[in-house]
């Protein structure tokens, strides 16, 4: 592995074909024609899945160290002219398009449970003792699946649909699955993780405890699979330059006033727990996310929700920024 860093985007222009996109060094590159002129010449090992980001993570540790060779020579300025990107009129498209599957934690953060409580979410004393405590020995970690056509660009809109309010937002660590893993233990847990990513769990807290159905309540399928309602990106960024994955600031502003400021260290069940729990169930394949939990600050927590007109930023320390106007759904 060379000493320089990059990360990687998936982007668009004028509604074209998608291709990805390398930072490095200061500079944009087309991967494709970056690849082609520093193949040139070279024997040995192709790069697979050139212009397909989830394609690159099904070989992730052969064709990360080629992207290194790749960044260190666009930086060296042996990319011919044609292949810097002028970034001016880019549509950032979520890294990952389409996952086959993308796994959320639910009450994953102890201030954030809190906060929960404390809005009502518990209907008696039991479940709020069941919800406050986080002794391991007895509780493992809460997961649900999100739908992956709820993923858009991160400066793309959010849209509030018409049967639902009080829409909300979490700002969360998002990973990225490589190797294929089966059953595979928490302390090597990393071992499968390509990159990370910044995202947004987006949520419609009146699908989320249904009073139409006292009896069964949580609806995780409606409350946060909406179209739109995971902002992913802009950018991928490998794990290899992510020095402290449990060290991370999480923000998230909206009309500019700092609504979540956490941690990823504050997490209860870290991400590799999670990857152990989540793989004991299911295989994770190449291009699977992971999401991780958000910290106190959600709207709920204080009876504020997301309305037409807002803007939302969003930021996980040293993976990038994403900003996305909320609109209500069109009529149709």
């Amino acid at each position: 592995m060379s000493d320089t860093t990059f990360r990687l985007a998936t982007v668009s222009r004028d509604g074209r074909a998608p291709f990805v996109l390398m930072e490095a060094g200061g500079g944009s590159y087309a991967l494709d024609p970056l690849y082609k002129a520093w193949r040139q010449g070279r024997r040995g090992d192709a790069l697979v899945g050139v212009s397909n980001l989830q394609q690159l993570l099904g070989d992730w540790d052969r064709n990360f160290d080629l992207l290194c060779e790749m960044a260190a020579f666009a930086v060296a300025g042996s990319a011919p002219d044609d292949t810097p990107v002028d970034m001016a009129g880019l549509h950032f498209l979520p890294p990952i398009l389409a996952p086959g599957k993308m796994i959320y934690a639910a009450a994953n953060y102890g201030d954030h449970i809190r906060e929960m409580v404390a809005a009502g979410t518990a209907k008696n004393d039991e479940e709020r003792d069941d919800m406050l405590d986080r002794d391991k020995s007895r509780v493992r970690p809460y997961s649900f699946l999100k739908a992956p056509t709820a993923l858009s660009g991160a400066f793309d809109d959010i849209v509030i649909p018409s049967d639902s309010d009080k829409i909300d937002w979490e700002v969360e660590l998002a990973m990225a699955i490589g190797p294929v893993t089966k059953r595979i233990p928490a302390e090597k847990a990393m071992d499968c993780v390509a990159g990370f990513m910044t995202t947004n769990d987006v949520s419609a807290r009146s699908w989320n405890m249904r009073e139409d159905w006292p009896t069964l309540r949580t609806d995780w399928f409606g409350g946060k699979s909406h179209d739109t309602f995971a902002p992913m990106g802009p950018w991928f960024v490998p794990r290899a330059f992510v020095p402290d994955h449990m060290n991370l600031r999480l923000t998230l502003k909206v009309n500019g006033e700092t609504r979540q400021d956490g941690n990823t260290g504050d997490m209860v069940f870290s991400p590799e727990e999670q990857i152990e729990f989540a793989s004991a169930m299911i295989t994770l394949e190449p291009g699977d996310i992971l999401s991780t939990g958000t910290p106190a600050g959600v709207g709920h927590g204080q009876g504020t929700y997301l309305k037409p007109g807002d803007v939302v930023d969003t930021e996980v320390e040293g993976l990038g920024a994403q900003r996305n106007n909320v609109v209500a759904e069109a009529a149709g």
